[in-house]
């Protein structure tokens, strides 16, 4: 057993460092111990601002290297490297025994994927089965409103996929610039135009398919306007809240197909011959970044230690301005 540090929100509606015990693997678990974990700034402002009356863990993407291994562990040894599911904290048990498409999953890391590279396996993940779901096809147009790290991945993705155009949508020109980096073809700052006219221009009338990947739940009412009469409509952002539609002109009438973008756990899809799980999904992540055909590299704008979380967390509820990805790093744990 020993103490690990953690990352917490507390009942003060604020973000704190606490520690966590750790005890030594069961038969069928590996220890890991952290060195990266990745902020998921939609889900995580969040919880940062829902009240509480304990503190709360947070988190859920992390890179380590295992330490030990249960005495039921085949696969895994001492130093490999691994993605695993697991809140922001120094050290994490993970049972390798059962189901591995969620909190018992742990995923290898190829010698050419960086740590900071590899901790973008989960997001990434969550954009390619938003565009796989959504199924954009070649020469088809697609929008994809807020460039947040989902959102640059989803365009990467649709771009990739064959789109034209693929046009990202966002409020700030430094975001916008990554979308480009990112495969887009025509970018759009809502805060200077109409997103909506700016869309239907582009495309002749209303984008094929469109993301919606914003934290603010009204852009979705945006993103039916700018959708083509029986476009396809994907949710895969992580909006809290609800938002008010008009049902006959903006879906019935223009016959949209509107699809949700999240599972914790999914099938293989049907209409591909590959198995197509989160696993499969971010070990292809992996192989486009270690390939170089993937560049997550420029999207880190915040790599600090954890003991940084507090300010991080105030930075980042006060907006997006000044920040993209940001990644705690463990390595330095006391």
């Amino acid at each position: 057993m020993r103490t690990v540090p953690r990352i917490v929100f507390t009942s003060a509606g604020a973000a704190a460092l606490g520690s966590i015990q750790i005890s030594d693997p069961a038969p069928d678990e590996i220890l890991v111990a952290i060195r990266k974990t990745q902020v998921s700034a939609g889900s995580e402002r969040n919880a940062y601002e829902m009240s509480r009356s304990n503190d709360a863990s947070i988190g859920y993407t992390a890179v380590g290297v295992v330490e030990a291994a249960g005495t039921a562990v085949s696969g895994y040894a001492p130093d490999d490297r691994v993605l695993i599911i697991s809140p922001h904290q120094g050290a994490d048990l993970i049972n390798v025994g059962g189901d591995a498409s969620w909190h018992g999953y742990a995923g290898r890391i190829p010698d050419g994927v960086t740590d900071a590279q590899a901790t973008f396996g989960v997001l990434g993940d969550v954009a390619l089965h938003g565009v796989r779901r959504a199924r954009p096809y070649l020469g088809e147009s697609v929008a994809v409103f807020a460039q947040g790290l989902v959102g640059q991945l989803t365009t990467y993705f649709a771009a990739r996929a064959g789109a034209y155009p693929v046009i990202a949508i966002d409020l700030l020109d430094e975001r916008l610039e990554h979308s480009r980096r990112m495969g887009a073809t025509h970018t759009i700052n809502a805060s200077r135009e109409d997103a909506v006219q700016a869309v239907h221009d582009l495309t002749g009338g209303g984008a094929r398919v469109v993301f919606m990947v914003a934290r603010n739940p009204a852009v979705f009412a945006d993103c039916l306007k700018a959708a083509a009469h029986g476009a396809t409509v994907c949710l895969s952002g992580s909006p809290p809240g609800t938002v008010e539609i008009a049902l006959q002109p903006e879906v019935l009438r223009h016959e949209l197909d509107i699809l949700g973008n999240y599972s914790l756990d999914y099938p293989p899809e049907p209409y591909h011959r590959f198995q197509w799980t989160r696993p499969a999904n971010r070990a292809y992540v992996f192989d486009l970044i270690a390939r170089g055909e993937l560049d997550v590299d420029h999207l880190v704008s915040h790599d600090v230690p954890y003991t940084e979380a507090a300010g991080i967390y105030e930075m980042i509820a006060r907006g997006p301005e000044g920040w993209l990805g940001v990644l705690f790093d463990w390595t330095s744990q006391t």
